[in-house]
């Protein structure tokens, strides 16, 4: 009688959640989760992007997918305006579009390169601060799969201690990449081998 009870609490207290998550558009915490995917998006589409030249162009299309049309990329005192198109002048060196940053410059999407594109969750920072403006933080630790799993680089998206540095924007109701400002930070010195 207890089991079933507790389990027949435990869907009332799911359901009601997955209703609060569902209802309002404006949801403080629907807000939040669609920010942690946007997060988790741009890590998916980093990983593996540059195995082969086809899933290079897959998953530039799927990291140029999380930009405002409008967006700025601020990288190494470069600023990239725009996503650009992927096979057209748009995305060639020199462009200056988003496209161009990750075709060109990105090593994730270097042809040959494996990388798997990670972060320590405890450095992830998400603030909503309006209606469809938000501040956004992360690392993404790049991990090269065919070198023994050896760290290569420590991006971030937003400057630490820098809160606004990265901001994403709500377009047509969905969370994207808008006015962000990357950095590079020293590797971790943990030991990811053990």
């Amino acid at each position: 009688m207890k089991l079933a009870y507790a389990a027949a609490l435990a869907a009332v207290l799911i359901s009601g959640s997955a209703a609060t998550l569902a209802g309002g558009e404006d949801s403080h915490y629907k807000d939040l989760w669609e920010l942690k995917q946007l997060h988790a998006g741009f890590h998916q589409a980093m990983s593996h992007g540059g195995v082969d030249a086809a899933t290079k162009l897959q998953h530039l299309a799927d990291q140029l997918a999380l930009w405002a049309d409008d967006a700025r990329l601020t990288a190494a005192g470069v600023t990239y305006v725009g996503k650009g198109r992927p096979g057209t002048a748009s995305c060639d060196p020199g462009a200056l579009t988003l496209c161009d940053f990750f075709a060109n410059h990105a090593g994730a999407f270097v042809l040959g390169r494996d990388w798997v594109s990670m972060t320590p969750i405890f450095t992830e920072k998400l603030e909503v601060l309006g209606r469809d403006i938000a501040s956004i933080y992360f690392q993404c630790i790049y991990i090269d799969v065919n070198n023994g799993d050896k760290v290569m680089s420590n991006a971030t998206i937003g400057l630490p201690g820098e809160p606004g540095s990265a901001l994403a924007r709500k377009v047509n109701g969905h969370w994207l990449f808008w006015d962000v400002t990357a950095g590079s930070i020293a590797l971790p010195t943990l030991d990811v081998q053990q």
